[in-house]
């Protein structure tokens, strides 16, 4: 018999004590669940039968329309913020110059070093005819102007080091700071360097802030989502307020008279998420169209290439979650909406 270690043991015991629990739980509301499964089933054929038959929702199909398209909208802001801090992160790309006075042997030792960093992911030798050509494809005006004034190439050997992360910026610091390799780089490059750091983390603590006030919005947007779905299910228990005597009157439960409310709340919450999706997919698909910055040649293709990967790996979760917490919200604020009418005195003496 194979032996069991401490760490199994503990999973197995922990997998047996949720397994009891879960029979206990069954053998105490099961017999309740088993009486409100018709009632439930009943409910929620009334409420989609109610919508098909009064036709009265298209103004709260629309206040619903408009909140999920601006929730959706705030998600789609906060996916762009993602991505913009995966760009600044990512942005590692370095160039450190190389003196004039370099020899070819302190060049190849340095570059060596480089190779041997574990945070480097790559290193590059640009010689100066290189980076001349480079610029000219890059910047012809430039070279155009160098070449009238009969102006020398005035670019240096360089070293182009791309690091693994941004977190690995203190330790590239460290390396290229050592005594040995100082008459190899050019110290100016120390302080351009140390600049391009401060400015990238300014540029990380911005998206940082937007990205929190992004979540604090989307947060509030659903607070008011609750709000909306209690007002609109109280005016619709309002205009049926003699059908939910007529229930009360004959001993019908809470449930029964909540369920269907709670039925036509989550049935227009998912329509509503479902037209708005669309509308979104179709403002994504337009959006180069719309913002030319997004385009292949645009200054911001590198974010619409960095976002449209990210959005696909967030697809299934962000349906998962809108799937658990829309019946949760169209439930408490169906409840809150018809709670009014259930308790309500009218109804109390009747009974």
């Amino acid at each position: 018999m194979r032996k069991l270690t401490l760490p199994a043991l503990r999973i197995r015991g922990l997998s047996l004590y949720l397994k009891k629990q879960i029979e206990t739980f069954k053998e105490n509301l099961g017999p309740y669940l088993q009486e409100a499964k018709p009632v439930i089933k009943r409910g929620m054929n009334r409420g989609i039968t109610t919508l098909m038959r009064e036709r009265q929702w298209t103004t709260a199909l629309g206040a619903l329309f408009g909140v999920f398209l601006l929730v959706q909208l705030l998600v789609l802001v906060l996916l762009g913020i993602e991505s913009v801090q995966s760009i600044l992160k990512n942005r590692t790309d370095l160039r450190v110059e190389i003196r004039s006075t370099a020899s070819d042997h302190d060049i190849q030792t340095f570059y060596t070093g480089l190779l041997s960093l574990p945070y480097v992911r790559d290193v590059s030798y640009i010689t100066k005819q290189k980076a001349y050509e480079i610029t000219r494809q890059k910047d012809p005006d430039l070279i155009s102007f160098l070449e009238e004034f009969h102006i020398e190439n005035p670019f240096s050997d360089t070293v182009g080091v791309t690091l693994e992360s941004l977190d690995s910026y203190e330790e590239f610091t460290a390396f290229i700071e050592q005594s040995e390799w100082s008459h190899v780089i050019d110290p100016t490059f120390l302080s351009e360097f140390s600049d391009q750091k401060e400015h990238v983390s300014a540029l990380l603590n911005i998206t940082e802030a937007g990205r929190m006030l992004t979540m604090i919005i989307i947060g509030l947007t659903g607070l008011a989502l609750l709000f909306i779905i209690s007002e609109l299910t109280r005016r619709r228990a309002l205009d049926r307020s003699d059908e939910v005597l007529v229930e009360r009157l004959v001993g019908a439960t809470p449930l029964s008279i909540f369920i269907p409310f709670l039925t036509e709340a989550v049935v227009l919450c998912l329509t509503a998420i479902a037209l708005s999706g669309i509308l979104m997919l179709l403002i994504m698909f337009f959006m180069p169209l719309i913002i030319p910055a997004l385009r292949a040649s645009g200054g911001l293709y590198a974010l619409r290439q960095e976002m449209i990967p990210l959005f696909w790996g967030m697809l299934p979760v962000l349906l998962f979650l809108e799937c658990i917490i829309t019946p949760t919200i169209a439930g408490v604020g169906a409840w809150f909406g018809i709670r009014p009418q259930i308790k309500s005195p009218r109804i109390t003496f009747a009974v």
